[in-house]
């Protein structure tokens, strides 16, 4: 009897025991799967790129803070295309050289550049103090040796104050990012142009600039991001080429000072937060992930505008003395920042 009665005491003490036990496995995995989906909403480390950050080329090695550069594009064989905002020299960089040529003197500063898809250079001059907005034109058959003579630059279209970004779509429509004007322009082949959009306001009052860097998307859609209120939008245009619907596309405290925006691996959309001196990642559907981000002291200063060579990403640094980057006196001035992306 009395072995019977241990035996059930030992019986209940083994059921509390594993009772016990299966509240701790349960506690242990709840937070497992909590962790996991905090990792999972984060980007976590399995989300994030892997990048290396150099400097493809110093275009100003005896200066720290001399030398302006903002806009940036590249030919088909690589090739990159800079403007010296100061002495209003065109650059052609080769990156894996690292040499750089002098190719002409445009009639004046420009910032925003892009290629149409038979070779020829378009670059945005915003205008100001007198001067209206206008976008300049080198012609592929100028660009296929080396320097040329400044009468070679011709003006393709007038009237687009405070041009900076540029985009063109299928139909070889180049749409115009207007700057602190609040306006997107859009100039046809011919070089007739329309105001397409206007009215677009800043959100901080110490950061004017509002639509700013321009891309069209897989999708049809035309990017648009705002320097202001740190924001990415989109919108589709009608086959009479009326404006859309926008939708917001993407909005982050990360996105401070969005300027260039260029789609990359996996169609996601990469924008050079120049007030953060960070390059940061939006993904299809509209998650947001810094990639890299620095002090003033570089690689990355005041990174302005963008352009893929395959995973390869080359940001100008405008290095202008502003939010991170202030001041800017430290690190490298004006360069060509390379962001090499590598498979995870």
């Amino acid at each position: 009897m009395v072995i019977r009665i241990l035996t059930l005491i030992l019986k209940e003490e083994m059921m509390e025991v594993r009772k016990k036990v299966m509240v701790v496995l349960v506690v242990a995995l709840i937070g497992l799967v909590s962790l996991n989906s905090a990792i999972f909403a984060s980007g976590g480390p399995n989300k994030q790129d892997k990048v290396k950050v150099s400097i493809a080329a110093d275009l100003d090695p005896a200066s720290a803070a001399g030398m302006r550069i903002e806009g940036l594009t590249g030919d088909k064989k690589g090739r990159l295309y800079t403007i010296d905002l100061d002495s209003r020299q065109l650059l052609r960089i080769m990156p894996g050289k690292g040499t750089t040529e002098t190719l002409t003197v445009l009639p004046r500063q420009a910032t925003g550049m892009t290629f149409d898809k038979k070779g020829n250079l378009y670059m945005a001059s915003g205008g100001g103090a007198g001067q209206g907005g206008v976008i300049l034109r080198v012609s592929s058959e100028n660009l296929k040796k080396g320097p040329f003579s400044p009468d070679k630059v011709e003006t393709f279209a007038e009237g687009v104050d405070g041009a900076n970004g540029l985009a063109f779509d299928r139909k070889g429509n180049l749409y115009v990012s207007g700057g602190a004007t609040g306006n997107i322009y859009v100039v046809t082949p011919e070089g007739e142009r329309t105001v397409w959009a206007s009215g677009i306001t800043a959100e901080r009052p110490e950061q004017p600039i509002v639509v700013n860097g321009l891309a069209f998307g897989r999708d049809g859609r035309l990017y648009i991001s705002n320097t202001s209120s740190g924001e990415i939008n989109r919108v589709r245009i009608g086959k009479d080429g009326a404006f859309g619907e926008v939708e917001r596309f993407a909005k982050s405290p990360l996105l401070y000072g969005a300027d260039g925006i260029a789609f990359g691996p996996h169609d996601a959309l990469y924008v050079a937060a120049n007030e953060r001196n960070a390059i940061v990642k939006i993904s299809r559907s509209g998650k947001v992930a810094e990639i890299t981000s620095n002090n003033n002291n570089g690689p990355l200063e005041f990174p302005a505008s963008l352009h893929f060579v395959g995973r390869t990403l080359y940001a100008s640094n405008f290095d202008v003395d502003r939010g991170t980057n202030s001041p800017n006196q430290p690190g490298i001035g004006a360069s060509i920042a390379q962001i090499d992306l590598k498979k995870n």
